[in-house]
């Protein structure tokens, strides 16, 4: 069986409640998720398959029908998110229309919300929801083996089907993977080159995991509250070594709080220092998770920046959010960063149910207090199958369920939603140009980001960031 792992060309992607001119300037992150499937995959059964990341590698809609002909694949598997279903979809039936044989399945963060609604979709033959490693494999070898058997399928676990055009949807997989026994991202499948990040420290770019789950209750999050597992330090520093041999110098883990077990991230540091690892990387975290001794020993390792999500300068929408923190404990956190020497990327949030334009505004003068290396302020946007989408639903802000209406019917014609009863969708994005503005235009900044440059290609990609924030539809002084 030939299979095709397919991150789609970006055709119909839906708006986020990220500035365009930010959203399209970050560059490219590989597809960690599917490229974890792929391996799996590879090393039970032995067959290569063939991996195709269109937007970073610049496949055309044309270009990939050309290597789809080449490659004649019987199974073209797909992750998704909400926001590239339409281009799944896109991509789905325009493979579908050159070999009507062809099965398509899709995986990702959208399926584990939207099982049935997803396999409901004329394009789409399967299905996997959970962790799909294990899940998609046995598809793939029960499909190769059985031909599709329906009782063969039926003991699938985590798996969706169709037979005679009736979808069905087995139970899900409770079992938890231990992330030790999983092989390494089929990184060996792609050029390793074409992934860049603008904001980067090194040459070359790529990401990694260490963990999966995150124990918080941040209402805004579809993976709150979830089982937090970590994979050995020895695991993920062995990982590190490989991806420098193949010339990788700046590394983005793409963990959710990596923060969380502490022990275990002093070990991957202590190991990277102790084998002479020479790597750049920076990690997300929450502001009540880090303490002076672990900056101490990231900083050690190569860390040079940390992602924090600190949202408000408002106690009351943080615990509207419930985020778990204040905006103490948050200074807190951000005057030890600064004193072990990491830069921060602070990611702030605006249009809050409830919240004023002053309090807003009270969020932009918090983070200019700060001094992080970078801000982001994104419009607060209840996602699916989220408590705070579920909140709002309740109190009648959102007054109709259109998540499940996309997912049962998506169309380009969607369009994401920011319902707040105080503020107009246009008001809320000339308020959000305005807090960019108000952060990136401050006296000082753009001096004191210029005497960080590194290198000639660290000064271009900071002037490239620059140049679309100032030119972004910002007016305000």
């Amino acid at each position: 069986m030939k299979i095709l792992f397919l991150v789609p060309p970006e055709t119909e992607s839906l708006e986020s409640s990220v500035p365009k001119a930010l959203e399209g300037g970050k560059g490219y992150y590989p597809k960690l998720g599917l490229m974890y499937v792929a391996a799996y995959y590879e090393k039970v059964s032995g067959n290569t398959p063939v991996f195709i990341d269109c937007p970073p590698e610049n496949v055309s809609e044309a270009d990939l029908l050309t290597r789809f002909k080449e490659i004649q694949p019987d199974l073209v598997a797909m992750s998704i998110m909400t926001f590239n279903l339409l281009d799944a979809l896109q991509s789905a039936r325009v493979l579908k229309r050159e070999n009507p044989n062809v099965k398509i399945c899709l995986g990702g963060p959208h399926v584990n919300m939207y099982p049935k609604e997803t396999l409901n979709l004329p394009e789409i033959d399967y299905v996997v929801f959970g962790e799909g490693e294990p899940i998609f494999t046995q598809l793939a070898t029960t499909l190769d083996k059985e031909g599709g058997d329906s009782d063969a399928l039926k003991s699938i676990k985590g798996l969706g089907w169709k037979r005679d055009g009736v979808a069905h949807i087995n139970p899900a997989e409770t079992e938890l993977l231990d992330l030790d026994t999983l092989p390494n991202p089929a990184r060996h499948l792609v050029d390793v080159s074409k992934y860049v990040h603008i904001i980067g420290e090194g040459r070359q770019f790529f990401t990694i995991q260490a963990t999966r789950g995150c124990p918080a209750a941040c209402s805004f999050c579809d993976i709150r509250k979830t089982t937090f597992r970590c994979r050995s330090a020895e695991n993920v520093v062995e990982e590190i070594e490989e991806l420098v041999a193949m010339g990788v110098d700046d590394l983005f883990f793409v963990d959710d709080t990596i923060t969380i077990n502490k022990k275990n991230l002093l070990k991957i540091c202590e190991l990277i220092v102790e084998r002479g690892i020479k790597i750049n990387y920076k990690i997300s975290a929450r502001v009540d998770t880090v303490t002076p001794e672990l900056l101490a020993a990231l900083k050690r390792s190569g860390c040079y920046r940390i992602h924090y999500g600190i949202e408000s300068a408002t106690p009351r929408h943080l615990a509207y959010l419930q985020k778990g923190q204040t905006p103490e404990k948050v200074e807190r956190a951000c005057k030890w960063t600064r004193q072990a020497g990491i830069g921060f990327f602070a990611y702030m949030m605006i249009g809050i149910p409830h919240e004023t334009r002053e309090e807003m505004m009270a969020t932009v003068d918090l983070a200019k207090r700060l001094k992080p290396d970078y801000a982001q302020f994104s419009i607060c946007t209840p996602y699916p199958k989220t408590e705070l989408y579920f909140e709002m639903l309740k109190e009648g802000i959102v007054t109709e369920d259109y998540w499940q209406r996309f997912a049962e019917n998506p169309t380009p014609q969607f369009k994401i939603k920011f319902w707040n009863k105080d503020f107009t969708e246009e008001e809320l994005r000339k308020i959000q140009d305005e807090c960019h503005a108000r952060f990136y235009r401050q006296a000082g900044y753009i001096m004191k980001q210029m005497a960080k440059v590194k290198s000639w290609e660290d000064f271009s990609a900071k002037v490239r960031m620059g140049t679309k924030i100032l030119t972004s539809r910002l007016s305000f002084g």
